[in-house]
């Protein structure tokens, strides 16, 4: 992705590019809504929620280096959108409520809501309660309620055309919605089918936004943690090997695709690396070029020598290259996208390891990440930085231990460790950029994971198991302040210095 953040800017460009598959938005009016006591009311300019969903409704790829320039989009598109802070009373801090208008005054009401790391859900739609994720095709039918004898035909034949399962969802207007989630396009078939039954308002069909599908039919190789430490008694399985499994299953892919689309994802990581140490400019930005500088130091004698140099250069160039809008590997979130990459290749460039290693290192990271994800959130708006640097520190720790050649228990309970440390870090982002202190809580997250890799290895006991302390971190964060979640409305968000950035940047 480019952007400052997953959650906002990666996420708000998932939604924007669903909108787009219901109604292309020339010659339309457009209103999107935030709740002003949600997240997005404060942040949604300067964290690229705007940026990421005028781009998606442009149809622009998030990788789009014209994204930049989302504030020319809507004229050269032929639209025009507002952002209006209301109260929604949304149940989620980062709810968006759009309205979309053309010019036959037909209007589409959409609701979505931003769950973390990029991850969206569709909630509502014309008054029908959804829940679209975009990790499938949904193909949608609405219709009126002329003939219910017609509409439960119909349904059945689908269901039965397809062999999958429907959804049949009726609003406050007596109307019908069918659902269809499938692995592939079936808009063609859908509309022959269903061309012969009466009161057929429309049919739209969305693709998926996400890089690979869900919905395989092969089972999952575990259901919880639980399982999971089960199964690599059993197999006697490293975290690697086991987060292959799972993803192959999960994805409906083989062996050899799960690592190549690793393998892939670590290229980029290591690209943005490469970039992050050259001098980038972008004017919307508090820091400047600082990657350079530890390593500067340690070569002229001036700081004490040490491995760590080398993580915290990688964490800053990641983090630079994040905010001067390069392309970027959100792991798990963009705001915490320095803390993984730095640890794994800076550790790795130490140790001269083998790059599959490293991709071996990424897989089981990422596997940690997966338990998290379903236990909780990345979504630092829901439950502060514990959730994005904390769950970064986590999985960073686990492919230290990979890459170390430790074993799995080993791996899992330097996760435990790790996270253990960050309960409780708030997110309070200066002059609402995701630079400070984000980059000084990333170097934390990875120097956090470094040590507990070690520790691990070495026998260290983390007293509480990792499901445990997941569990405690969702406690925590459902009683931290909403202040402290992302709303530039507590902590360093409030100082003095941090006001008059906000103010000077505003200005630009």
């Amino acid at each position: 992705m480019r952007g400052p953040s997953s959650s906002h800017t990666a996420a708000a460009h998932r939604i924007g590019t669903i909108l787009r598959k219901f109604h292309h938005p020339k010659n339309c009016t457009i209103s999107v809504e935030f709740d002003r006591n949600g997240s997005l009311a404060t942040t949604y300019e300067g964290q690229g929620s705007a940026m990421g969903l005028i781009s998606g409704i442009c149809g622009l790829s998030i990788l789009d280096p014209e994204i930049k320039e989302y504030k020319l989009l809507p004229a050269k598109h032929n639209f025009s959108i507002e952002f209006k802070i209301t109260d929604v009373k949304a149940s989620h801090p980062n709810t968006y409520k759009i309205s979309l208008t053309d010019n036959n005054y037909k209007t589409l009401q959409f609701v979505a809501i931003s769950t973390g790391g990029g991850m969206i859900k569709v909630i509502g739609l014309n008054g029908f309660p959804v829940s679209i994720n975009g990790d499938l095709y949904e193909t949608l039918i609405c219709l009126t309620n002329k003939s219910a004898v017609r509409i439960e035909e119909l349904n059945h034949k689908l269901k039965h055309h397809f062999s999958t399962e429907t959804e049949l969802i009726k609003n406050g207007r007596d109307n019908y919605l069918l659902i269809i989630k499938s692995r592939k396009s079936i808009l063609k078939d859908s509309e022959e089918i269903s061309r012969r039954t009466e009161g057929i308002l429309w049919i739209r069909e969305i693709d998926p936004v996400l890089p690979v599908m869900s919905g395989a039919s092969q089972s999952l190789p575990f259901a919880d943690i639980y399982e999971m430490r089960e199964l690599i008694e059993r197999e006697e399985m490293d975290l690697a090997e086991l987060a292959v499994r799972y993803e192959g299953a999960r994805a409906g892919i083989d062996d050899l695709k799960v690592f190549s689309l690793m393998r892939e994802i670590s290229e980029y990581i290591q690209h943005s690396i490469k970039e992050g140490l050259k001098e980038k400019s972008f004017p919307d930005r508090i820091l400047g070029h600082q990657s350079h500088l530890i390593l500067k130091a340690e070569k002229e004698g001036k700081i004490i020598s040490s491995p760590l140099n080398t993580i915290i250069a990688y964490v800053t160039a990641l983090m630079e290259s994040k905010s001067s809008m390069e392309i970027i590997v959100a792991a798990p979130t963009a705001g915490s996208c320095g803390t993984l990459g730095g640890v794994i290749f800076g550790t790795a460039e130490q140790l001269n390891i083998k790059p599959d290693d490293i991709v071996k290192a990424f897989l089981a990271a990422g596997l940690i990440g997966v338990l998290i994800a379903d236990k909780y959130t990345f979504a630092a708006e829901v439950g502060g930085c514990q959730v994005e640097c904390g769950a970064a520190s986590a999985m960073a720790a686990a492919g230290l231990v990979q890459l170390m050649g430790g074993d799995a228990r080993q791996a899992i309970n330097a996760s435990s460790l790790a996270l253990q440390n960050c309960l409780g870090m708030i997110c309070d982002p200066v002059a609402d950029r995701v630079e400070v202190p984000c980059l000084g809580k990333n170097i934390l997250a990875a120097t956090n994971a470094f040590n507990s890799a070690n520790m691990a290895i070495a026998g260290f006991d983390p007293v509480i198991p990792l499901e445990e302390v997941i569990e405690a971190l969702k406690k925590v964060g459902d009683e931290m302040p909403q202040s402290f979640c992302c709303t530039g409305l507590g902590g360093l968000s409030q100082t003095p210095s941090s006001l008059r950035l906000h103010e000077k940047l505003s200005s630009l």
